[in-house]
């Protein structure tokens, strides 16, 4: 029997390499071949492995794995280097977690993950459980996470006491939100991160404030006064006892205006605070508009609001 190509059918066709059929039909697997046609029927809308994944009804890993195997031939090109580039995952509390099927086949198939489970463990004191070795394969292959960097963070919540599941998916998702793509800048974002609850628990000590978590405004101010504006003790102390000497309470907002204006005018020391004081005291009685820190105004600002 003698075959033909229907010809009514090549008005939408695609391009596939000849080395795909001359090289790799005995090399390549059913799976590994499927992808390859999927990937290049889909080159107009660009390859997406999740979407190969559904269309063939096989698991992503296995759609990545095929996908791998192509790049590794020449076939593809992969965008994983330039990960880097692109906008971060940013991690919801619902996706699909890898099952346990696919953490064992990815462990199988890949040595990194291997070396990551091994060293997990350690960091545990014991076995992994299911939904902390899928994490581990999601943050690795989902997230593009690179394997040092997990580790880096399995390592990093057990310094702090807190090798929890809860505690690595919080800082996970502010590292990918973060760009976060080397232990490099793990560890610049870990160091700002002391550097900020340092300067909280400074804030709070000397305002008295009852410990608890700071919200991220408080966080952000103590931060730049302590760290950015080099704002002593004494000056903190200062501006509070000026806050509660003329509003009768605590005022996060009062502070900081208070601390910007001290910031703008050079104001270093209580004893700054004093000679401004004087100054604006002088000026008032000469009807000089001067003001050291309009405390005036940012109250009638406070009351429009």
């Amino acid at each position: 029997m003698k075959y033909a190509v229907n010809t009514e059918k090549l008005g939408n066709a695609f391009l596939l390499p000849a080395e795909a059929a001359d090289k790799w039909l005995k090399l390549a697997t059913n799976t590994q071949l499927k992808v390859l046609l999927c990937a290049f029927r889909s080159l107009a809308e660009g390859i997406d492995a999740e979407a190969i994944s559904n269309r063939l009804g096989i698991t992503k890993p296995e759609t990545e794995d095929a996908l791998s195997f192509w790049v590794e031939a020449g076939l593809l090109t992969s965008e994983r280097e330039s990960a880097q580039n692109e906008k971060p995952k940013i991690i919801t509390k619902n996706i699909d977690m890898p099952t346990r099927q696919d953490v064992i086949k990815r462990g199988m198939e890949d040595e990194n993950l291997r070396f990551l489970f091994r060293q997990a463990q350690s960091f545990f004191g014991r076995n992994l459980k299911q939904n902390e070795s899928s994490y581990i394969v999601y943050l690795y292959d989902d997230c593009g996470m690179e394997p040092a960097v997990i580790l880096y963070l399995i390592s990093y919540a057990a310094s702090c006491g807190k090798c929890n599941l809860s505690f690595i998916k919080t800082h996970s998702t502010k590292w990918l939100n973060a760009g976060v793509d080397s232990v490099k800048s793990a560890e610049e974002i870990v160091a700002k991160e002391a550097r900020e609850d340092l300067a909280w628990k400074t804030v709070q000590s000397v305002f008295g404030i009852e410990k608890r978590n700071p919200s991220e405004k408080e966080k952000s101010l103590s931060d730049m006064w302590l760290n950015e504006w080099q704002i002593s003790t004494n000056l903190l102390k200062a501006a509070y006892d000026t806050c509660v000497d003329t509003k009768s309470k605590f005022s996060v907002a009062y502070i900081s205006a208070i601390l910007e204006s001290w910031h703008k005018k050079g104001i270093k020391t209580p004893e700054d605070v004093l000679q401004d004081t004087k100054k604006r005291k002088t000026a008032k009685k000469d009807n000089n508009s001067y003001a050291g820190y309009d405390l005036e105004a940012f109250e009638k600002s406070l009351e429009e609001d």
